[in-house]
């Protein structure tokens, strides 16, 4: 899982982002929901059908490998 202010620098510098199920993206909302402290990052995604939102929770993200470097498995 990504600490908060990582996903907010990555927001801040356009980095690409990966979430649990394989696909890549760009963070282009942070909500934190209070008071429980949930946090909904808002990542738009290229599908095949075209763009799309995907709505998701912090321990679904983590930082997309560099490019030109394959995810193995």
């Amino acid at each position: 899982m990504l600490p908060l202010r990582v996903v907010q620098k990555l927001q801040d510098e356009r980095a690409p982002v990966a979430l649990d199920d394989g696909r890549l993206g760009r963070i282009v909302r942070v909500d934190t929901l209070f008071p429980g402290n949930e946090t909904v990052v808002s990542v738009y995604t290229e599908l095949e059908g075209g763009p799309g939102i995907a709505k998701v929770s912090l321990d679904r993200l983590s930082a997309a490998p560099p490019s030109g470097v394959r995810k193995s498995g």
